[in-house]
């Protein structure tokens, strides 16, 4: 083992290690954490390995957002942590990670104070490798279904367990202007053996109609459709120009909870 690796090793250098805010010069991080891989970071030759990728950390103030939490939202994520061993909830986005010249290390410092679980270390990473393996959905979206969210969750929730998945194709799929309309087609995914039984199939139906309207209030949509779909009938052809909306934070049938 080389001198430079162990001494890398013997400073702490590892993933998920927060950094002190100097000299980064974010105004509103209170740190940096290191989503290298420990391997990378106590790599002895810099060439190779050239750079610290960093994530500022925000604190979050007031109640954290069931939306973000826990990395299912594919830009931002808000997780706990330890802060002079009391839990404090925090919040970081994707596009505000940089690169930093590791060879530079010495004249980097670690945090005492902040300490980051195995576990939110483990939401982190995953987070951060799914950025690029599913869609993410535009701004101009969030922003417009997030004024009906809650009513949203409300509704699906009470029919949770007839429901397989929710697929959501939406045109365009990019950002829009103030006074542009986005099209939407919902469809309701159930197992053909819910589908078999007229009263829960018309449960379903009663649901896409609700979910049609709740859409329709907001000028963001234009001429909103939801409708129920057996598994067993739409084709892959088809199913090309949907995703799986059931996969994000925002929609989920779970309840809000507390914060530390």
């Amino acid at each position: 083992m080389s001198d430079l690796r162990q001494t890398l090793i013997d400073a702490g250098w590892k993933q998920g290690v927060i950094l002190q805010p100097d000299p980064f010069g974010h105004k509103d991080a209170f740190g940096f954490l290191v989503l290298n891989q420990t391997c990378d970071c106590v790599n002895s030759d810099f060439e190779k390995e050239p750079y610290l990728e960093l994530l500022p950390l925000v604190k979050v103030v007031g109640k954290p957002n069931s939306r973000i939490k826990n990395g299912e939202n594919p830009r931002q994520i808000q997780f706990q942590m330890q802060e002079n061993g009391h839990g404090i909830w925090v919040q970081s986005k994707i596009t505000e990670a940089f690169q930093f010249d590791r060879s530079l290390h010495a004249s980097l410092e670690f945090s005492a104070s902040y300490r980051l679980s195995q576990t939110s270390l483990d939401d982190l990473i995953r987070w951060r490798a799914q950025r690029y393996v599913r869609t993410a959905f535009p701004d101009s979206f969030e922003g417009a279904f997030g004024a009906i969210h809650e009513n949203f969750r409300k509704l699906v929730s009470k029919h949770e367990s007839l429901i397989d998945s929710l697929l959501l194709s939406l045109s365009p799929f990019e950002e829009i202007e103030e006074g542009d309309c986005y099209q939407i087609q919902l469809r309701l995914m159930a197992d053909p053996s819910i589908m078999a039984q007229p009263e829960l199939a018309e449960r379903l139906h009663e649901l896409s109609e609700k979910i049609e309207k709740l859409f329709a209030e907001s000028a963001c949509f234009d001429h909103p459709r939801c409708r129920v779909f057996g598994l067993d009938e739409m084709n892959l052809w088809e199913a090309r120009r949907f995703v799986d909306f059931t996969r994000y934070d925002y929609l989920s049938f779970g309840k809000e909870e507390e914060s530390p």
